[in-house]
């Protein structure tokens, strides 16, 4: 959602990296080679979580329905679907939504989703909700796997009774998909297929499986947030931005740039001397 909070923001004076990053994000179709796929990353499970801890706790759907709408925000777009078809939190007794103190709020305090008695923000990851009852994680994410290695989501189509079916074609349509499958499989053919752990007979455990909408920020963004940083765009813009709108992607940049991550060669279109960041 960082784009959401450059349009309360982007007007203040920051370095050329960062005024480029702006109108990267503000007018996509513009500098389309910086940022390609900031639109298309896929939601973020947190940060939808999150979103709608907020809304159940008494936020505005409005306000993230335009998001959706207006900004095509990956995260709204996921939370307004799952708050139309009736998706709230169980656990709202664990949680309160309040204004906590923070200096780079407006009038030095932002709304924030904490845990009940304090003043921590929650990740998301904690949030239980009404749809999780629906189907069954482990399944559902073996059946990702399964697509991920090259299965037709075809295949799968005659099985829609199965709930866990039903949710991994979701996904899968969505452009969920597994990102360790280095750690799997796959074994035989047709009906007889079957997914192990690489090198070895052991069934895998759908558990273990990880999805590209499990991480709170999309690695992209971070990593272009990053460069920014390494080329004398500003870090307060992305601390702030991290703070006032609980842009997770933005503190993960702040966090590795502080911790020492630097950039090498040739990794961003635009930046010919950038490759990777590393420690």
């Amino acid at each position: 959602m960082f784009h959401l909070f450059l349009n309360c923001w982007g007007s203040q004076r920051l370095g050329a990296a960062s005024l480029m990053l702006s109108a990267t994000v503000l007018c996509p179709g513009s500098a389309r080679a910086q940022s390609a796929d900031w639109q298309t990353v896929i939601y973020r499970e947190p940060q939808v979580r999150y979103l709608l801890a907020d809304l159940t706790l008494g936020g505005n759907p409005g306000l993230y329905r335009d998001y959706a709408v207006r900004e095509k925000d990956p995260d709204s777009v996921e939370t307004i679907r799952l708050w139309d078809a009736g998706v709230r939190v169980v656990n709202t007794n664990e949680f309160e939504r309040k204004w906590v103190a923070n200096p780079h709020g407006k009038d030095g305090k932002v709304w924030r989703v904490v845990f009940r008695g304090s003043d921590r923000t929650i990740t998301g990851n904690e949030i239980v909700l009404t749809s999780d009852w629906q189907f069954q994680q482990g399944p559902m994410r073996a059946i990702l796997a399964d697509l991920t290695l090259g299965r037709s989501p075809a295949f799968y189509e005659s099985k829609r009774r199965d709930p866990n079916v039903v949710e991994a074609l979701r996904r899968w349509a969505d452009g969920v998909r597994v990102t360790n499958t280095n750690l799997f499989e796959a074994l035989g053919y047709g009906k007889n297929r079957r997914l192990v752990y690489r090198g070895a007979e052991q069934p895998i455990d759908g558990a273990l499986v990880k999805l590209n909408s499990d991480p709170a920020y999309p690695e992209t963004n971070v990593r272009y947030f990053m460069a920014d940083i390494a080329l004398s765009g500003s870090i307060e813009f992305y601390r702030k931005a991290a703070e006032a709108a609980h842009e997770m992607g933005c503190l993960e940049a702040v966090r590795r740039t502080k911790d020492g991550y630097r950039k090498r060669s040739g990794w961003l279109p635009g930046f010919p001397t950038t490759d990777q960041l590393r420690c």
